[in-house]
């Protein structure tokens, strides 16, 4: 027997996961169970990120946050934020923090060390939303979406996702309450078909394979 099949697959590296709320804090803590060969995460949450922020006071907020995932032995890092209602694409977005952020980092010290930065478009309603159709036939959405791809809207009222989750509950959304447990809920592989005239998600498809899945 060689020795790699006596020793068994290897184990993947704990990944530190850095988010901005409470409902992302617990539900994004769920995908190792939801995502086969999705490594351990070990997320932490900055209890919110104001719209107002730029992307130098988000750098300088996020930077001792992912230095302490450092100091633990957790060599890879993902910030993970919500682009609500700002201007910039998420693309771009995600450059200036990501920029900012490197230049906090070199400054602490931390030069060589790499975090990458993800940008939810808007927020984590948009990920739940990407797999609106898939949830209502499967029941637990009562409506179904009218909408054909909610990626990047500001939504009804500019509520980003809010009445839409509302209207397909067919009750008042709740972020803590319902968050995490539709997002336990998605069908994944759907919900990340983000090619032209699909209707999932882009944001979330680009957070799944930072992570490696």
């Amino acid at each position: 027997m060689s020795r790699a099949r006596a020793d068994g697959p290897k184990a993947l590296s704990t990944i530190g996961l850095i988010v901005e709320g409470e409902t992302e804090f617990h539900a994004l803590a769920e995908l190792p169970r939801l995502i086969p060969g999705c490594p351990p995460l070990k997320p932490t949450n900055l209890h919110g990120v104001g719209s107002h922020m730029t992307p130098t006071a988000i750098a300088k907020m996020v930077a001792p946050k992912v230095i302490g995932h450092i100091v633990a032995g957790r060599t890879r890092v993902v910030i993970c934020i919500d682009r609500e209602s700002r201007q910039d694409c998420t693309g771009q977005f995600a450059q200036t923090v990501h920029h900012e952020l490197s230049k906090e980092l070199c400054a602490k010290g931390y030069a060589h060390h790499e975090a990458y930065v993800v940008i939810a478009d808007r927020t984590f309603e948009a990920w739940l939303l990407a797999d609106a159709r898939g949830l209502h036939q499967r029941r637990v959405f009562k409506t179904a979406p009218k909408f054909h791809s909610f990626e990047g809207n500001m939504g009804e009222q500019g509520r980003r996702g809010v009445l839409e989750l509302t209207r397909l509950l067919g009750r008042e959304y709740d972020k803590i309450r319902d968050g995490k447990d539709l997002f336990t809920k998605l069908n994944f592989p759907d919900a990340r078909k983000c090619k032209p005239g699909q209707h999932g998600s882009r944001s979330l498809d680009k957070l799944l394979r930072t992570l490696g899945v």
